[in-house]
């Protein structure tokens, strides 16, 4: 039998890390002047993910009100992948466990350090090991994360994260949304409280298009 590769045992190794639940190390190691602060979650260990940059904080507030996402670990594990011949090691900012059970891996970049000729190809031989593991990799920068249109959404959903939504109004929400998507205001006044039907989508019951357009009246929401 052939001995494998370097490139399947780097993707082996990956394989045996994409349960982690935990972080390998102190999300607050020595970091220059990054930022450094917890962002409130339903969605990992303790109540809190830790972040190292305001665009880390702005990823996290995505995550929080994306349903396909359903827990978040900071710095999940380290890997090795190969570039010009040497194996180097990679540490993601984070590992997204899908509703679907697949993974994603994030990488929280400027989009300068992002463009830089090294990270370009250093992030293309990552991608590679990690989708031969089947892993989903993103780099997210301010172009995707800091749009005002997504800015003003996240705002006006978050506000309502806190609030109890009764069992009875989330079954009629539902309901409504058994066959298909309907907008935002006829769904408002077929509940009689836009408040419940915005906490709704704050804790991931339905959802809608948070970036394209301006959260209104018109929006179309669908169940999850």
């Amino acid at each position: 039998m052939n001995k494998p590769t370097l490139f399947q045992l780097l993707v082996a190794k990956v394989l045996e890390q994409l349960n982690s639940r935990s972080s390998v190390r102190d999300a607050y190691h020595s970091h220059g002047s990054s930022f450094r602060g917890l962002n409130p979650s339903n969605k990992g260990v303790g109540g809190a993910i830790p972040f190292e940059s305001g665009l880390a904080r702005q990823a996290l507030r995505l995550f929080e009100l994306a349903p396909e996402v359903v827990f978040i670990v900071s710095e999940p594990f380290t890997m090795e992948y190969i570039l010009d011949g040497k194996v180097y090691r990679y540490t993601p900012d984070y590992l997204l466990h899908l509703r679907d059970d697949r993974r994603s891996v994030v990488e929280i970049k400027s989009l300068k350090a992002a463009n830089y000729d090294f990270n370009r190809r250093r992030f293309e031989a990552i991608q590679e090991v990690l989708e031969a593991a089947g892993v989903i990799f993103a780099v997210l920068t301010e172009e995707s994360l800091c749009s005002p249109i997504l800015q003003r959404n996240m705002s006006l959903v978050e506000r309502h994260n806190h609030l109890d939504v009764p069992a009875v109004a989330l079954s009629q929400i539902l309901g409504h949304l058994r066959h298909g998507s309907i907008r935002l205001g006829l769904l408002v006044d077929l509940i009689g409280c836009r408040a419940t039907v915005m906490a709704t989508i704050a804790q991931g019951h339905i959802t809608t298009d948070f970036r394209s357009a301006e959260l209104t009246d018109n929006s179309l929401m669908r169940r999850v």
